[in-house]
């Protein structure tokens, strides 16, 4: 089996070298590294050789040769888990490249599913725990056998880059993944979160894919695709995605299949847009008679920003290492955004101080993503201050 998690990241060398020129001539802007442009031909030849390179999943095939299937794995992972994460949310996009339509097949978290390794306790034997118990491989496997399609590709998004692709698009954040996360006013539960997790996406298709018919997105795609952790090349990642726009998926909502595996009963629960307060504060009202104190504690959004600010401060100021805090983006989740770019800004300077001349490539690669992120997002002067301090590691 291929290896999983890993991200196709542009050659350090050529990184580099656009850095240098950057600092060497004093560029307004840092350009996105090269990578070379696919035509939807070209992905087809690269998923058939990969397909025929890969050890097929037992009796789980790949499918159509035009069709390719992405894995998209939302993870949960805590602060000093010693486990892998959780696979919470599940869903294979099966993208026609022929008809360029997609069936989203979505699989509750709480699906069964045998976890080597054990005995653990009967109630633990589910999809979500195969992932942490069993390590993602085994995980993803097992997700395979219960969608019947292997995927080509997989992409894992923890809770702090999710926050972050919702603020790209200008979404709701907090509320946002209130509604994904929310399961006890339903009858069914996780399922129906489940399901309403892909009418999310599936609404988020139909109202923004239109941001990428201008020419001037690769910034935001690269942005973007620096927020998932993939075994998609971002070459591949931008031809898909450029071949959905060209035929004008989000105008065409019938095209977007949603199917669950197993199969369940659900509903289409919309969230709003443009009045997610009320309906997450209806939501709460109308399951507070059913719930008990402890879970209607309703801790407060400051509160909460208040303590995840307390603590990536105090890793700052301690002599552990913050790379945590790197890999897990804790940043994103800060609402304020004065705040939550000093910290951004803080974490990575401290990183690179704790990388040093031994681990010069990656402080190159973390602040040329900090840098682009800034100039995609406009805020011109923590980018020149991530340009400074690239300068510095440079000499």
């Amino acid at each position: 089996m291929k290896s999983r998690g890993s991200r196709f990241w542009p050659s350090l060398m050529l990184l580099a070298v656009f850095l240098i020129a950057y600092v060497a001539f004093g560029a307004e802007a840092l350009e996105i590294p090269e990578f070379e442009e696919f035509t939807v031909d070209d992905v087809v030849e690269h998923v058939l050789e990969a397909r025929a390179n890969q050890i097929e999943n037992g009796d789980v095939s790949f499918g159509d040769d035009t069709h390719i299937n992405v894995l998209l794995l939302g993870l949960d992972s805590r602060s000093g888990d010693t486990e892998e994460p959780h696979c919470d949310a599940i869903h294979m996009f099966t993208l026609d490249i022929e008809n360029w339509d997609m069936v989203i097949t979505s699989v509750p978290r709480g699906t069964y599913s045998y976890i080597p390794y054990g005995p653990y306790e009967e109630e633990q034997y589910y999809l979500a725990n195969a992932c942490a118990f069993a390590g993602l491989d085994y995980g993803i496997q097992q997700i395979e056998y219960v969608v019947g399609v292997q995927a080509d590709y997989v992409v894992t998004v923890g809770f702090s880059q999710a926050i972050g692709i919702l603020r790209v698009f200008d979404l709701p954040t907090t509320e946002s993944l209130q509604w994904l996360r929310h399961r006890q006013s339903y009858a069914i539960g996780d399922p129906q979160r489940s399901h309403n997790q892909a009418v999310f996406m599936k609404d988020v298709i139909q109202s923004h894919l239109s941001v990428f018919r201008s020419g001037f997105t690769l910034p935001m795609q690269y942005l973007l695709y620096t927020f998932v952790d993939t075994d998609m090349e971002f070459s591949v990642a931008r031809a898909l995605l450029q071949g959905f726009v060209d035929a004008e998926i989000d105008a065409r909502p019938d095209d977007i299949v949603l199917q669950m595996r197993p199969y369940y009963e659900t509903q289409d629960y919309h969230f709003d847009f443009e009045n997610y307060e009320e309906q997450i504060d209806a939501l709460v009202e109308w399951m507070r008679p059913w719930l008990s104190d402890d879970d209607l504690a309703e801790i407060s959004l400051e509160t909460i920003q208040q303590t995840l600010i307390d603590f990536i401060n105090s890793m700052l100021a301690s002599e552990e290492s913050v790379g945590e805090l790197v890999e897990k983006q804790l940043w994103l989740q800060i609402e304020d955004d004065e705040t939550r770019e000093e910290l951004h800004y803080a974490i990575i300077e401290t990183y690179v101080a704790e990388l040093g001349e031994e681990a010069v490539n990656e402080a190159i690669e973390v602040l040329s993503n900090y840098i682009l992120e800034k100039e995609t997002l406009g805020l011109d002067d923590w980018a020149k201050k991530g340009k400074t301090l690239l300068g510095e590691v440079l000499e």
